[in-house]
């Protein structure tokens, strides 16, 4: 498994226009009202830029939470 250099909570807090302490496991779109449909796409395709991975439509629908983001990237060899 990769360790990337690339800072996950900076990324996601960046693309969703919140404070990187708001980035937490449990953080879902109802707890970050910057987390809307159109920025979840923004989200997983610069995940996707960033750690070189591609997102099927299954992850996409389903990574609805900071964990679950970090569960798809995992299953790609990516740790952060």
């Amino acid at each position: 498994m990769s360790t990337s250099v690339v800072n996950f909570a900076a990324l996601v807090a960046e693309v969703l226009d919140v404070d990187p302490a708001e980035i937490t496991e449990n953080a879902d779109q109802d707890a970050l009202p910057g987390w809307t449909s159109m920025r979840h796409i923004q989200l997983v395709v610069t995940l996707e830029e960033a750690y070189r991975v591609y997102f099927d439509y299954a992850e996409i629908r389903d990574a609805r939470t900071i964990a679950g983001l970090r569960k798809v990237l995992r299953t790609k060899g990516i740790e952060v």
